[in-house]
């Protein structure tokens, strides 16, 4: 494709998927998106927990990609998706090794990375789930950030969707042989694992949940944390507040519960605070770990403490051009939502980063804020593309187009909304928190309306048979 300038995307969940929209919808004709993703599905994380409980659900979490550039993914367009995993990451291209040429046989030869240059990139990789709902299960150094990550000692996984139902059922035969769960943190993640535990199996399991905080889901408003521990108080559930797992008590390569042979041992852990707590099958539901290695490699000076990258307000990824005459001072360094960010000039104006991966001024790490960070650095990179053709007089907009006139606007900066969220408390009770404001409702149904994902991803209008492809 001579000629073809390219925008690559590296991650094709919610935000990569809404960047890969609206960059195909704007780029001028001799413009391409790149996508790449190692899943050949978009996973529906949400309702992972879920699915990992209720059988029969499970196929509708993985959604095709036929839609990732705004219309059928089979049309004449030159945009392309890519099945694979990135390896490296450097200012002008990236290194991948495409599925299709990969194997778990070992007489298969080892599969050579392939390379892409681009103009500009979005990074949009995300975070490394928790154990229980992480299907790649990465490799992790025995003892670090033990409540985070995979017990297994390889990273295993596919990235495709008969995988992921595999994984997911697996899950689910594993809790139904339990007699006792024990999860640890009271996140969103945490609460709707055990309300749903208690739910589908009433009766039939000891269910419990330990908090280290003295309020379930502490980022938000008090209200949503009491109507969430009155939820699970209902259903059954103990809930221990204000302790911290000693993970010292909890074997490192057996936290799902299972050894080598797939049999469940009893777990027989503590809290610091010395209470003592067994359990068939503990799920570590601590938090995520950012996907930022591949950025780190590139120029450490992108990352900051936590993990996340440093980004200006136009979601540009932020390593100072050292000719800035005023650099920044030790205290700004350390406010995530110093405005003064937003000003300052970078080695890397064509490099983005949005979602879980970026340090985005306090935003809450959720699925809808990558979504709108995502929507701020495509349209960003359009104007930037647009900015750059008429100084080299090359616009290749058709006469009339109305977007033609924001060529030369400022860029957009991005502001952190409200925190937002809806949590599961059971198959048909919820609780939620919008614009500060606290309630409830009950008109849940099982699969979590698993077909308006797959209508926001524009195959609306599916039904069951639909949702196995």
């Amino acid at each position: 494709m001579a000629n073809v300038h390219t925008v690559a995307v590296l991650g094709a969940s919610y935000g990569g998927f809404r960047a890969a929209q609206l960059l195909a919808a704007n780029l001028p004709k001799d413009w391409r998106v790149v996508l790449v993703e190692r899943n050949s599905h978009l996973n529906n994380v949400y309702n992972f927990a879920r699915y990992a409980v209720l059988p029969g659900h499970e196929h509708k979490a993985f959604i095709p990609y036929d839609y990732a550039f705004g219309h059928s993914i089979n049309t004449d367009t030159p945009h392309i998706r890519i099945h694979g995993t990135v390896t490296s990451l450097h200012p002008n291209h990236i290194t991948y090794i495409p599925h299709s040429f990969s194997s778990s046989s070992s007489s298969d030869p080892t599969p050579e990375p392939q390379t892409l240059h681009f103009d500009y990139l979005i990074y949009a990789l995300g975070s490394l789930l928790p154990s229980p709902i992480d299907l790649w299960e990465h490799t992790r150094k025995r003892g670090q950030h033990l409540d985070k990550t995979g017990c297994h000692d390889k990273t295993t996984g596919t990235g495709t969707k008969s995988h992921g139902i595999a994984w997911l059922r697996e899950r689910q035969a594993r809790i139904e042989a339990a007699q006792s769960v024990l999860i640890v943190g009271g996140g969103a993640l945490g609460i709707e694992f055990a309300s749903d535990i208690a739910a589908v199996h009433p009766h039939k399991k000891r269910v419990t949940l330990l908090h280290s905080r003295l309020q379930l889901l502490p980022r938000f408003e008090p209200a949503l944390g009491d109507e969430a521990l009155t939820a699970l108080q209902d259903l059954g559930v103990q809930v221990v507040l204000g302790e911290r797992l000693d993970l010292a008590s909890l074997h490192p390569h057996q936290c799902d519960g299972a050894d080598e042979n797939g049999t469940e041992k009893a777990f027989h852990v503590r809290t610091l605070s010395g209470r003592e707590i067994d359990a068939e099958i503990v799920l570590l539901c601590t938090g995520q770990t950012p996907n930022t290695a591949l950025m780190r490699d590139m120029d450490s000076r992108a990352v900051g403490k936590g993990g996340l990258i440093r980004v200006t307000r136009e979601m540009q990824v932020l390593v100072e051009d050292e000719n800035n005459e005023v650099g920044f001072g030790e205290e700004e360094q350390e406010d995530r939502t110093s405005p003064s960010r937003a000003k300052r000039r970078t080695i890397y104006p064509h490099i983005f980063a949005v979602g879980d991966a970026a340090d985005a001024f306090g935003a809450l790490q959720a699925g809808h804020t990558a979504y709108h960070q995502a929507e701020v650095a495509a349209r960003n990179v359009v104007r930037l593309v647009k900015r750059e053709a008429r100084r080299c007089g090359s616009l290749s907009w058709s006469e009339g187009d109305d977007e033609g006139s924001e060529g030369e606007e400022e860029l957009e900066e991005y502001t952190p909304g409200l925190p937002m969220i809806k949590v599961s408390l059971g198959l048909t009770r919820s609780a939620y928190e919008i614009g500060g404001v606290v309630g409830t409702k009950d008109d849940g149904v099982p699969d979590l309306n698993a077909a308006a994902m797959w209508g926001a991803c524009g195959l609306k209008g599916v039904d069951e048979e639909e949702m196995w492809r």
